[in-house]
């Protein structure tokens, strides 16, 4: 099952439209998948397995703005509840977030007064098969973002014409800024399986499709 990418209020999503134009061609289906599972209201032992930073205790700064988490908790993807969040990436200005769900583990990137989402399935994280997520930034920059299970700590993002750039993961996520206009390649890690490799979606591609 591949992971559902998804936009929060104020973010103009550019990978959004990649995944409509996918659910578009895969089914005719009007309600988009995971939107009729129950809210869960507790973190599920496997995605507890899977990435260490969900076996921590809570703490204030796990907290999602409330702008983020309100939009969240109404649509409710996945069954993922906001309040069980936890702070993998902090930063100034974008902040990566895990939000538990039914079966999945959503991955959240503060942009501004909203944020970018994607859900991939618990498994997918378990096995190292979950594949990163791409979002513009206001300034034109292009965040590459993603979830690995324990045990991985860094991924090697190729970007341009061979350049390889070592980022460390951080709480079960990784995450990194290139300028715009750089040639995207792919994400690759050693996981539990061994070496896995990603092609990385460029927004801006996805938008001219569109």
């Amino acid at each position: 099952m591949r992971a559902v990418k998804r936009y929060l209020p104020v973010v103009v999503s550019a990978a959004l439209l990649a995944a409509a134009v996918g659910a578009t061609a895969d089914t005719d289906e009007t309600t988009p998948p995971g939107q009729d599972v129950p809210q869960v209201t507790e973190i599920q032992p496997q995605a507890r397995e899977a990435m260490e930073v969900l076996d921590r205790a809570r703490g204030e700064g796990d907290a999602l703005p409330r702008a983020v988490a309100a939009p969240m908790d109404d649509q409710a993807d996945f069954g993922m509840n906001p309040d069980l969040s936890r702070l993998s990436v902090g930063n100034a200005t974008n902040s990566v977030y895990v939000v538990p769900a039914h079966d999945h583990v959503c991955v959240t990137l503060t942009v501004g007064d909203g944020a970018d989402l994607v859900c991939p399935p618990t498994a997918d994280i378990a096995s190292g098969r979950a594949a990163p997520a791409t979002v513009t930034l206001a300034n034109g920059d292009v965040a590459i973002y993603g979830a690995v299970p324990d045990g991985v700590g860094s991924v090697e993002i190729q970007t341009g014409s061979g350049t390889s750039t070592r980022v460390a993961a951080e709480n079960n996520v990784y995450y990194s800024v290139v300028p715009a206009g750089t040639r995207l390649r792919t994400v690759a890690y050693s996981g539990p399986g061994g070496l896995v490799e990603f092609p990385i979606v460029d927004p801006s591609a996805v938008l001219r499709a569109g």
